[in-house]
């Protein structure tokens, strides 16, 4: 689907959340199950923001009005269901850790995660690190989401030298320097620029090589970056976020025997107390 060259395969269009349920059922048949978590950790928020954007189902709109009671977020609940039948029933006890650990035992045949799961196992299990590849998230209804977690530089208001601070900041940024960060944690931090994913870090690595090629996304993916909570007010969103609002919705309908009304009702009542 997802070849180490700049790319677009008639695989990869078919690569939707319906062909990563069917995929999901295989392989826990075969004995290695897909490490989703549906916990409150930061790693099962990410999964369920681009599962919910791909499916076009919203929490809180741009105003912050309360959506969550619409027919997109039914058809999320829904899939959701048939997706939790072919997971471990541990995954709702994981934490940012679990489904790394999982894929390096060799117990998983797939995660959603940054490359630091596969830069542990050519650490500490090779025969693991050398059959990983990574590839852009599945599309839904809405598009192709992949979770993102920007990180953002700053200036204190009250620093002392903000001339100095600031230009130290436009130093580091420079393709050079950005560059040279790349190499060093082996493509793992994604540049603050698309221009800068031309780097050949993505290329080089091994084992196998090209194995984190497709982890930036890249034009031919046709992929979104999403931050769970989107597009809410930042306040409301962050809020929604460190509350896990979306996994533990999952989790109230795959989990607690819960109807989907009843997980939307609780979703409402949730959101209601964030925003007070």
């Amino acid at each position: 689907m997802y070849p180490a060259r700049n790319v677009e395969t008639p695989e990869a269009a078919r690569w939707t959340w319906d062909a990563l349920l069917g995929a999901a059922e295989k392989c826990q048949k075969a004995g290695y199950p897909f490490g989703l978590g549906i916990s409150s950790c930061t790693d099962s928020v990410d999964i369920f923001g681009a599962l919910f954007a791909a499916f076009g189902a919203e929490l809180v709109d741009a105003e912050g009005a309360i959506t969550v009671n619409s027919d997109n977020v039914r058809q999320v609940l829904d899939y959701a269901v048939r997706l939790a039948r072919f997971l471990s029933t541990d995954v709702y006890s994981y934490d940012n850790a679990s489904n790394n650990r999982v894929l390096i035992s060799g117990k998983s045949a797939l995660i959603f995660n940054p490359p630091s799961a596969w830069a542990v196992a050519k650490r500490d299990a090779p025969h693991v690190a050398e059959q990983c590849w990574t590839v852009s998230g599945p599309a839904g209804p809405a598009g192709r989401f992949v979770p993102h977690g920007p990180f953002f530089w700053g200036v204190w208001s009250f620093s002392r030298n903000k001339s100095a601070a600031k230009n130290l900041i436009e130093y580091l940024c420079q393709r050079e320097q950005v560059e040279a960060r790349g190499n060093a944690v082996a493509g793992y931090d994604i540049p603050p620029y698309d221009s800068m994913t031309d780097f050949t870090i993505w290329e080089r690595v091994e084992p196998p090589q090209g194995t984190v090629f497709n982890y930036p996304v890249r034009p031919h993916h046709h992929a979104q970056p999403v931050i769970a909570g989107a597009p809410a007010p930042p306040d409301f969103a962050v809020q929604m976020y460190n509350a896990g609002i979306m996994p533990l919705m999952v989790s109230q309908v795959t989990q607690r025997g819960r109807s989907i009304e009843q997980a939307i009702a609780w979703a409402h009542r949730e959101l209601e107390g964030l925003r007070r």
